[in-house]
Parts: structure tokens; sequence; C-alpha cells
């Protein structure tokens, strides 16, 4: 299992308009014909295949078992069609804790820096975490 602060990802991510607009008319953002910006909750689109990986791969869960507990972004600049992002994910946080009803949760927290290829500079973190419910 991967160590808390390692890089457990990297990937590059091209912010196609074509995806920003139609992830914008998904989440009915009323701009979504005439804006190359992408809506607030896209890096959810570049993160998907990571998040695959991190259940299945890097932490072995029983997806039976497993359910999406919070998602938060941090914008440090706008995410623009035709931007080349770079990924970076890591794990921050991985404890148990004694379920309300009996048994145990397993509290996974990632994050996920995007960095602009062309700039260099972050523009925006995404965390997550995931919750495996034990057996009661």
């Amino acid at each position: 299992m991967s160590k808390i602060g390692e890089t457990i990802a990297e990937w590059d991510f091209r912010v196609e308009a074509g995806k920003v607009r139609e992830f914008a008319r998904a989440v009915h953002d009323i701009h979504a014909d005439d804006t190359e910006i992408a809506p607030p909750t896209f890096p959810v689109v570049a993160a998907a295949g990571f998040v695959e990986h991190l259940i299945t791969d890097v932490l072995a869960l029983d997806r039976s078992s497993t359910v999406h507990g919070e998602q938060a972004y941090d914008y440090l600049e706008p995410i623009i069609a035709g931007d080349l992002l770079k990924c970076r994910a890591r794990l921050t946080g991985d404890t148990l804790k004694a379920g309300k009803r009996g048994g145990t949760m397993r509290i996974i927290t990632a994050e996920v820096e995007y960095r602009s290829a062309a700039s260099g500079r972050i523009v925006c973190r995404e965390t997550m975490t995931t919750i495996e419910k034990g057996a009661a």
C-alpha cells in the first residue's frame, strides 16, 4: 500500500472544448454553449480514471462496501479549453473510525493537484474522500 504523502499516480489531461461543453450541459450550466471556461466540478472528468485505479489497484477496496464521502475543489486559476494539465495524485489520509452501528469504517483521503503544463502553476487542487464500510 502507498504511504501518506507519496505520489500514487501522474498523468496528463488535455481539456477539450467539446468535453467542457458536454460537461457544462450535463450540470445545467446556463453558459454551456458560449464559454471555454470549465465548470467548477469539471476536474472530476480528469480524475475519473485515477479514482478507479485508486479504489481497485492501489487500495484494493471492496467496491460493494465503498461509498463516496466528499469532494472539494480549491481553484487558483480557471481551467480553460485547450489547457494541458499535469495531474499528480497522492494519498493524504487513511484512518479507521468506529461506525455508529458497529464495525469500522476506513476513511481514505486523496488529493489531486492540477498544474498548467504551459505556465507550471497549480490551477486547482481536488480533495476526495472515500469510505469503505466495515463488517458490523
